[in-house]
């Protein structure tokens, strides 16, 4: 966190490029808002600042209507870090209290409750409880105002265990009843959620498309001219997602600077709606939403080799996956991963005809007889040991996991090697600072840039945004 000095400053600049690094609370008016708000700047003595809206809600405060600081994009800081608050952060964005409470989250992260709360405090200056009541509210305001769902059905989608509950909440987090947030706005197809999640410009949609248009998984991702959709397997049953940009964030950094509200439309179809909050965080993770541009450029932009790819591009994102385990069989059989989804996947009905199947459950398999699918006796026995790995909990592949832990035991299987667990550390992981060695494309853009030799160490200045370097090189090409 900043001193109060260094904080006062930012705010009394209105520098955009602090919101989601902290919030400023008012004391003579009980309100907190981002550092950009454009309301008069409060004096001094009235300023308190903290890292996470939670923690000024659990002081009493209430979000700004004015600046919207509940919609701001989560701080790039807990992306960058792996260690015990970071992981609890991301597990909580996604639901994990909601639906294991603070001694399941607990659970997850080898600690005690109490240590948990401990930590989070001392960091955040919220425990987990306040954490996830936050994103419960957040959740909840963004379905009132973007969906015409029943508020008695948002009420049990975003995780409250009742509608007095629910209204107390939103009343205590925003000032305001949840029918006074509603918007009017045309109908929902049946059975259909939209939703839109903000994003830190500029994005350039054109490169994120190809990327994973060129990963994509048939039968279970599809992507067109400015649309990405996909199945989702999520806590308590399937859904499809289709984010949508429009024509006008499809083209290369100019086209995304004219995206400059920062939106994209995401329609969500799920099975239970009570998985809107982890389906909400898989998106943002798939499409990289939080984050920062102007903090990678600071740093990259100067670099002589990589310096004018993040000019000429700036805000390049590194595209997460839908499942830590889909990603990594797909990094470990390639083409014939269609067949897999054929063969062992859970059949899906949906509106899109590309969209056929959820990728098989590592049990479906650690089992299966994948020599007869077409994969080699080597690599079958390599993908069965990841799947039984990954079906009893002895590797986890999510954004919640410790990643040093992870990044060893996927190295301990058979028949996967520091490529595929680099690709797996940066896709699935979601670790920023990850440059995969000995990959043919980033030595080949490298040379075309004119370092023919030594890129792992020239890579070491790029710490700790490595994942975007590698991108911007790929992209290059």
């Amino acid at each position: 966190m900043y001193d109060f000095e260094t904080s006062y400053r930012a705010m009394s600049s209105r520098d955009g490029r602090f919101d989601g690094r902290f919030v400023v609370a008012v004391t003579s008016t009980h309100v907190y808002c981002r550092p950009s708000c454009p309301s008069r700047t409060p004096r001094r003595e009235n300023c308190r600042f903290f890292r996470v809206p939670a923690a000024a809600e659990a002081a009493g405060f209430r979000a700004c209507r004015r600046c919207r600081p509940d919609a701001e994009p989560d701080s790039a800081e807990w992306n960058v870090r792996g260690d015990l608050v970071a992981r609890a952060l991301r597990l909580i964005g996604g639901g994990a209290v909601d639906r294991e409470g603070v001694t399941g989250l607990a659970r997850r992260l080898v600690v005690s409750e109490r240590h948990l709360h401990r930590q989070l405090v001392a960091e955040v200056g919220a425990g987990p409880q306040a954490l996830a009541i936050n994103r419960r509210a957040r959740v909840a305001r963004m379905l009132v105002e973007s969906s015409t769902l029943p508020l008695a059905e948002i009420a049990f989608a975003a995780g409250y265990s009742s509608v007095r509950q629910f209204n107390e909440g939103m009343r205590t987090a925003f000032g305001q009843p949840p029918s006074a947030l509603r918007r009017s706005r045309p109908a929902d197809a049946p059975g259909d959620l939209d939703v839109r999640l903000r994003y830190r410009a500029p994005l350039p949609v054109g490169p994120l498309l190809d990327r994973l248009a060129a990963h994509a998984v048939p039968g279970v991702e599809a992507v067109d001219a400015d649309r990405y959709h996909r199945t989702l397997r999520l806590p308590r049953g399937s859904g499809v997602m289709t984010a949508e940009f429009g024509p006008a964030q499809t083209g290369d950094a100019g086209s995304a600077r004219a995206a400059s509200r920062g939106e994209v439309t995401v329609r969500l179809s799920l099975a239970d709606l009570r998985d809107v909050t982890a389906a909400v965080q898989r998106c943002r993770e798939i499409l990289d939403l939080d984050c920062d541009p102007a903090a990678i450029g600071a740093e990259l932009g100067t670099d002589p080799l990589i310096g004018p790819l993040v000019r000429a591009r700036p805000g390049l994102r590194v595209p997460g996956c839908g499942d830590g385990f889909e990603l990594t069989v797909r990094a470990l059989v390639g083409r014939r991963t269609s067949i897999l989804v054929t063969r062992f996947g859970t059949a899906l009905r949906t509106p899109d005809p590309r969209l056929t199947h959820l990728f098989p459950t590592p049990a479906a398999l650690a089992d299966a007889d994948l020599v007869a699918a077409g994969l080699a006796p080597r690599r079958a026995a390599t993908v069965r040991a990841l799947a039984g790995a990954v079906d009893a909990g002895d590797i986890v592949l999510d954004r919640g996991a410790d990643r040093a832990e992870c990044v060893a035991a996927l190295r301990a299987v058979s028949g996967i090697g520091p490529w595929t667990t680099a690709y797996v550390a940066m896709r699935a992981l979601g670790d920023p600072d990850v440059f995969p060695p000995g990959d043919p494309g980033l030595r080949d853009a490298a040379r075309r840039l004119g370092l023919p030799a030594g890129l792992a160490a020239r890579a070491r200045h790029w710490r700790p945004w490595r994942s975007y370097a590698a991108v911007h090189l790929w992209t290059s090409l």
